[in-house]
């Protein structure tokens, strides 16, 4: 089979997907190249890009696209279904991807909570004992989102010694082996927000999701809190995420996802002390490319011998 990969990062993977994919042809495209190319590929795996209708229109002959990861909300579903395409993703738990992302949300509370560019300073100019950090131990965290990542977070923060809870659309039985302090539906989310130094957004983007940090969101917590997003950048409105961020209403915020990927080198966010910022990086480790890589292989293998597809998604069906 004919197998197209984009974007062209693909390209410093081909170590790991060319011994996983024997025997197949496996091209490397940029996605403003991907129009061109995409005529007679089987399958079409994506990172970020849109695979709209007028993509699809050019390739008769493909059988399935395939998210290298979680997020499908670049893909028409739609679209797909009626040209008989089918969509996979690779749900992040247990393949090392939620597990990095939780990872990332870890590290920006420590790198924001202990003060590490001022303990930096403090070196340069010769000081110790200076600054004063903010412990994790002792403090109560709220997870917005409790699909694998959020469920990952939960149990990390847990292990540091914090009081933990959960919000989510609705209510699962495996939320119980997390410890939490207490679970509150999304639409109870200013609720719950009340008393939490740290807030963590693992959500999935989707019109109920868009921007549900605004303004009532940031007058709904306690001064002084630290806002960490793993979710998706959307998930929170920039102009009131700046407001709240100007009045000292959140004291410092981490993010792994910016409102424009890549983010502008030039974006005042990026030099703002109170602002930790990571390039999508929490789902990149060595285990998560491995955990991926692994799992859209098996898929094409199972096309290719006319098998089911693992983790099929439909308008109604997305795993997080």
């Amino acid at each position: 089979m004919k197998i197209l990969f984009s974007p062209e990062t693909f390209d410093k993977l081909r170590w790991l997907i060319e011994p996983l994919m024997p025997g197949h042809e496996i091209h490397v495209a940029d996605p403003s190249e991907v129009g061109d190319l995409i005529a007679g590929s089987d399958v079409l795996v994506t990172g970020p890009m849109d695979v709209d209708e007028g993509l699809l229109e050019k390739a008769p002959s493909l059988k399935l696209v395939h998210q290298w990861g979680v997020g499908v909300e670049r893909i028409d579903l739609d679209a797909c279904s009626r040209r008989g395409v089918a969509v996979c993703n690779v749900p992040s738990g247990g393949t090392g991807n939620a597990e990095g992302v939780a990872e990332i949300a870890l590290m920006h509370m420590l790198v924001l909570s202990r003060k590490f560019f001022k303990a930096r300073e403090s070196l340069r100019k010769g000081r110790l004992y200076s600054p004063q950090g903010v412990s994790l131990w002792g403090k109560k965290a709220c997870v917005v989102g409790l699909g694998n990542v959020g469920q990952n977070i939960a149990i990390r923060l847990k292990c540091m010694g914090m009081s933990v809870r959960g919000v989510n659309r609705t209510e699962r039985d495996s939320f119980n082996s997390l410890g939490l302090e207490g679970f509150f539906s999304l639409d109870r989310l200013a609720e719950a927000l009340k008393g939490c130094r740290f807030i963590v957004l693992s959500l999935e983007l989707n019109d109920d999701t868009l921007n549900i940090a605004d303004d009532p969101f940031f007058r709904s917590i306690d001064r002084g809190s630290y806002l960490i997003n793993v979710g998706r950048a959307e998930l929170v409105s920039r102009p009131a995420f700046e407001r709240a961020l100007e009045s000292g209403v959140i004291a410092g915020a981490g993010l792994d996802v910016f409102w424009d990927e890549p983010a502008d080198p030039g974006d005042p966010l990026l030099e703002n002390p109170l602002v930790t910022i990571t390039p999508h990086i929490g789902g990149v480790t060595d285990e998560a490319l491995k955990g991926v890589a692994r799992t859209v292989a098996e898929n094409i293998s199972r096309l290719e011998k006319g098998m089911g597809l693992k983790h099929r998604l439909d308008d109604r069906d997305r795993v997080r």
